[in-house]
């Protein structure tokens, strides 16, 4: 009887482990910084509708930065998803694009393939709002352009099944040409953006090795081999050189 309670108990283990490897349980943190001087980031002033975009000059939220320059909101993505693999963490259906004190709110975010973009203004003025795929081998193409006309608009558009990552940028075609933000859509689960501390983690990774990739709109790509194992935690830190 004992002999087959240890047989029961070991194969119960074998599965176990057997699912974790099919599912997936790794995980790679990191971090992104800032190594040398940042670039100059420009001031930008309103040329119509001051009386909601404001007649002081603002900077461009390009580039922020936390202690020490670690990168806030920088896109980190494995380049080709892990067979098989499943993520730990639950994807949202809906992504949300704003329009808010004549900016783009959130500036970057990420959303998969066919999910549901909810286009908003709540802003009291015009805005023509031009979103615009940057990837592919074919160059720039426009997928939406439309009229946010007052403040309560709201419209949902679906997000292109894209095959891999797509970076969709958007734009306002109405004077306030300081507004921009970005949309990374995903075929797979494997992205983060980094926090305020310039930090990610990726979880749920199957074993194996991939392109690591952290891309940044005023900063550009960086891109790490990384190799996962089973339900280790690999840590990859990225370093972008600023001015000298």
């Amino acid at each position: 009887m004992r002999t087959l309670r240890l047989v029961v108990i070991i194969l119960t283990v074998c599965l176990v482990a057997a699912s974790a490897a099919e599912t997936g349980s790794g995980v790679i943190i990191g971090s992104v910084r800032l190594i040398g001087r940042a670039p100059n980031i420009p001031l930008v002033y309103a040329e119509q509708d001051v009386e909601v975009c404001g007649s002081q000059p603002r900077p461009l939220q390009s580039l922020l930065l936390d202690t020490n320059q670690m990168v806030r909101s920088v896109v980190v993505y494995l380049g080709v998803p892990p067979s098989n693999g499943k993520p730990a963490s639950n994807d949202s259906a809906f992504a949300v694009l704003d329009q808010r004190n004549c900016e783009f709110v959130p500036r970057i975010q990420i959303a998969r393939g066919g999910s549901t973009l909810v286009l908003r203004n709540n802003d009291p003025v015009l805005h023509v709002v031009r979103i615009d795929s940057m990837s592919g081998t074919n160059g720039p193409m426009t997928m939406l352009h439309v009229a946010t006309p007052y403040a309560g608009f709201e419209k949902k558009y679906t997000l292109a099944n894209f095959k891999e990552p797509t970076l969709l940028k958007a734009s306002c075609g109405n004077g306030q040409n300081w507004m921009a933000a970005y949309i990374a859509v995903m075929p797979h689960p494997w992205a983060a953006l980094t926090d305020d501390a310039g930090k990610f983690a990726l979880r749920g990774v199957r074993s194996g090795t991939y392109k690591l990739y952290a891309w940044h709109e005023a900063l550009g790509t960086l891109v790490h081999d990384v190799k996962v194992a089973g339900e280790h935690t690999t840590q990859i830190d990225f370093e972008f050189s600023g001015e000298r």
